[in-house]
């Protein structure tokens, strides 16, 4: 008789892209090896009106006012998430969420946003729990502070980084973050020149920044060819750049389900330190420029780049183009070993890790 197929369920939330990023290449992992999986967003399932205005608050933080989100981001680190879950405004969460899990049945639980191990571990869920690291190095407490069975982190430099601030844990491991297998590096990639150079552009910073930034880059190198992640700002950025959308050297996108093939057609990534563009970064083999990093967890992300040797950091156009005219020299000298350096450090068997932890902590 055939036995039916083990069922996973994945908690994510959609705080930047990262929890998301992270939870869909988990269970593209766990599909393949024969589960049956379910993500769900708890937060924007029972209470979509508060979760919309969280949402709006952590945007406004990122492009706006980056020190409020690290007076908030210090607060978080600090709190009693136990007790917190118990608060009025999240009981209605704990409760969808207890629902759900009981309705699904799943064998086993993954979170990449660590709030949910709380709510499990109130609304007295057995089920057992695995809780997925979605930053490098700087690991705050609330992801080590709950009862999950399994932590599984972004690399060795965090799992040392997190033994030396909250001591050893038996339940820890490192994987790697997990990436889509589509995320591969090309066959072959051209030397980067002014006359070829290849972009994929995150416009995280404030308009008037990346317009400068755009401008520059095109105008110092006349073979540039940019693509723009724009997100809402898409209409605002083709009317400010929009001789340069006509001469074809710019794409504009909101948004993208493509960002591989944009990866490994590009020369670089330069945008923000979030960790699922970062890591799907290194998945590429495709160096990084940061201009942006948010107080608190992308800090150790960046870190982690500029430790690795696979990433830099540029602050205003001019600091940007001597960046890339460094990266090009001699032959793209630098380039190349920041390139080497990405496929050196690359974990895009993290997920299949992830897999391989689970079973052995709970299934052997």
């Amino acid at each position: 008789m055939e036995t039916a197929p083990k069922r996973l369920l994945l908690l994510t939330v959609a705080y930047g892209q990262g929890h998301n990023a992270a939870a869909a290449a988990i269970a593209e992992e766990f599909e393949a090896r024969g589960w049956q999986t379910r993500t769900l967003d708890p937060c924007a399932l029972s209470s979509p009106t508060v979760f919309r205005a969280t949402q709006m608050f952590y945007n406004f933080c990122v492009r706006r006012m980056p020190w409020l989100w690290r007076v908030t981001y210090a607060q978080t680190d600090t709190a009693d998430w136990a007790e917190g879950v118990r608060l009025p405004i999240l009981r209605g969460c704990t409760r969808r969420l207890a629902e759900e899990v009981r309705a699904y049945a799943p064998h086993a639980i993954i979170c990449t946003y660590p709030l949910y191990a709380y709510m499990l571990d109130d609304a007295g869920i057995t089920i057992p729990c695995t809780m997925v690291v979605t930053d490098a190095i700087e690991i705050s407490r609330p992801w080590i502070k709950s009862r999950a069975r399994l932590v599984c982190l972004p690399d060795a430099e965090s799992h040392r980084m997190m033994e030396e601030r909250f001591g050893f844990f038996e339940s820890a491991c490192t994987t790697g973050f997990p990436v889509r297998r589509a995320f591969t590096p090309p066959q072959q990639r051209s030397l980067p020149s002014p006359q070829n150079l290849g972009i994929v552009y995150g416009a995280y910073d404030s308009t008037r920044r990346v317009t400068d930034d755009l401008r520059s880059l095109l105008s110092a190198y006349p073979g540039c060819r940019i693509t723009l992640i724009a997100g809402g700002r898409t209409e605002r950025f083709r009317r400010l750049q929009s001789a340069e959308v006509q001469s074809g050297r710019l794409t504009i996108l909101p948004s993208t389900q493509e960002m591989d093939v944009l990866f490994r057609g590009a020369h670089l990534y330069i945008g923000k330190a979030g960790a699922a563009t970062v890591f799907e970064a290194y998945a590429c083999h495709l160096p990084v420029i940061i201009n942006y990093a948010l107080p608190g967890q992308e800090q150790g992300n960046l870190q982690k780049l500029l430790q690795d040797g696979g990433g830099a950091y540029a602050c205003g156009a001019r600091d940007l183009l001597h960046t890339i005219d460094t990266l090009m020299a001699d032959g793209a000298a630098r380039w190349q070993s920041m390139s080497a350096a990405m496929a050196a450090n690359n974990t895009r068997g993290a997920a299949a890790a992830i897999y391989r932890a689970v079973i052995r902590h709970f299934f052997s």
